[in-house]
């Protein structure tokens, strides 16, 4: 098998591995590996936003499948997850949120005040004004020539009552209005951009699939790869990073003996270092399709992200943030097979689970997907909640105007019994897990305030998976401020 050797070895091309190899690539001489089990990203299909949901499901997918979710009446829901250089961002609707200042509350209680609002924000801002990269700023536009069903969302959401245009900043997010997304020249903007400022020092290995840590005792020496059928090693001198995702870094880590010891035993693999929280504490945002035909169809743009408008309402007084995210696309359904431009869709989310769940992995080493949505109370009542809000938009008259003349949706969702019937037969995935490697320093943190994991040497965890607890809205933003944060510790204590 043979064996090279890098400074930083960095495991997987998504959103925060993209930019924390460029950040070490471009600010030291180090030699920086980066790989992704995924192809380069050539496809066409990822610069034309409209198609993102045609590459879910295909190779550039993994394509996950949750186990029975017992909230969800028993059903397994397909969880989409990049794989290609670029990872989730390669496939998703790019909207750009910052979620709320007092998300980062939590995540300062949980690890310290390099997680605080001030911090986030501020790197928030510098990857903004292309901080990254130099003269790569991160493009955020609004649509200005919106969809005309997207057109009819807003003068229906205002006709009920709800401000817009909203002001979206993390201070004050209540409201409906067009979302920024991070879109150039009418084409997505991939975070494979960060890669081509990067200078000499960074490799990309495309094609290989991350099968094991290798260790030393207590430290974290390298990767063990699959390339082409073949075996491979590739070791760090400095230190080994995941930015797999909330799915594949705890995956890795448990398929090398790192996690919660009575599951290792059980799945047969030799414990390396016992750590319970590893998998623990994922959640997801969780969201409704409520869907209508239009009585006249009206095609999409190619520029289009389908999700050009939207916004967040709070379903009782007191709340600190919104409690729903109202995402709202022209075409029928928001997961899995849709059909644009022949209707429309409101769905509502909750914006800050409660339900806790799990990732473990099946006797084959593959991973076992547990959300464990609508498991609490307070998640059910809040989706019932903005479901009823998502219905009054639907049914106001700029809306209702454009709808063909189908009243079975609202007919059956008469009562609370009815609503909470319907959310958890057809209840599906935002596409934002986060939480499985979670930092702080409690019991069931996986890494420390400085995203090194718990125990071990040589190795961090930089990625959706650290996310202690979700935040309002969409996550690109947040994940960009954990890669930023993340890769500015790295440099600190290694090239200050």
């Amino acid at each position: 098998m043979s064996i090279q050797e890098y400074d930083y070895v960095i495991v997987g091309a998504g959103l925060a591995g993209c930019l924390v190899a460029s950040r070490i690539a471009s600010g030291t001489h180090s030699s920086v590996l980066l790989v992704e089990a995924g192809p380069a990203a050539t496809d066409p299909r990822i610069g034309v936003p409209a198609r993102w949901l045609e590459l879910c499901g295909s190779t550039l997918d993994r394509s996950y499948r949750t186990v029975p979710q017992r909230g969800l009446d028993g059903r397994r829901l397909t969880w989409p997850r990049g794989r290609v250089v670029g990872g989730s961002a390669a496939i998703n609707a790019m909207v750009y949120v910052r979620g709320h200042e007092s998300d980062y509350v939590a995540w300062e209680k949980a690890a310290g005040p390099d997680w605080g609002a001030d911090r986030v924000l501020a790197a928030l801002a510098d990857v903004e004004r292309g901080g990254v990269v130099p003269g790569e700023p991160l493009p955020r536009e609004k649509t200005a020539d919106l969809h005309p069903f997207c057109a009819a969302f807003l003068a229906a959401a205002a006709e009920v009552g709800h401000r817009s245009p909203p002001l979206f900043t993390p201070q004050d997010m209540e409201g409906v209005g067009a979302y920024e997304i991070t879109r150039r020249d009418g084409g997505r903007w991939n975070t494979t951009a960060y890669l081509d400022g990067a200078g000499g020092s960074l490799t990309v290995l495309t094609d290989a699939q991350a099968t094991r840590l290798t260790l030393d005792g207590t430290r974290v020496t390298g990767v063990e790869l699959e390339v082409g059928g073949e075996r491979r090693e590739v070791r760090a001198r400095r230190e080994v990073v995941l930015s797999g995702g909330a799915v594949e870094s705890p995956a890795l880590l448990l398929r090398s003996g790192i996690g919660p010891a009575d599951h290792l035993h059980e799945i047969g693999i030799d414990v390396r270092h016992d750590l319970p929280g590893v998998g623990q504490n994922l959640h997801d945002h969780v969201q409704v399709s409520l869907g209508f035909r239009a009585t006249s169809p009206h095609p999409v743009a190619d520029s289009s992200n389908l999700g050009e408008v939207g916004g967040f309402v709070a379903t009782r007084p007191g709340l600190p943030a919104p409690d729903v995210q109202l995402s709202f696309a022209p075409m029928i359904g928001l997961n899995g097979p849709v059909e644009s431009g022949a209707g429309f869709t409101v769905g509502p989310a909750v914006t800050r689970p409660t339900s806790r769940g799990s990732l473990t992995l099946a006797p084959d080493g593959s991973p076992l997907v547990d959300p464990a949505y609508l498991t609490t109370r307070e998640d059910v009542d809040t989706l019932v909640a903005g479901t009823r809000a998502a219905l009054e938009i639907a049914m106001a008259g700029p809306l209702r105007s454009l709808m063909a003349d189908d009243r079975t949706l609202p007919d059956a969702l008469r009562t609370t019994a009815d609503v909470e019937a319907f959310v958890r037969a057809h209840a599906q995935t935002q596409y934002h897990p986060v939480g499985s490697t979670a930092m702080g320093t409690d019991a069931l943190a996986v890494v420390d305030p400085a995203l090194r994991v718990h125990g071990l040497g040589g190795l961090r965890v930089v990625d959706a998976g650290v996310i202690p607890t979700m935040t309002t809205g969409n996550i690109q933003a947040p994940v960009l401020a954990v890669a930023h944060i993340g890769s500015t510790l790295i440099l600190e204590e290694h090239h200050a």
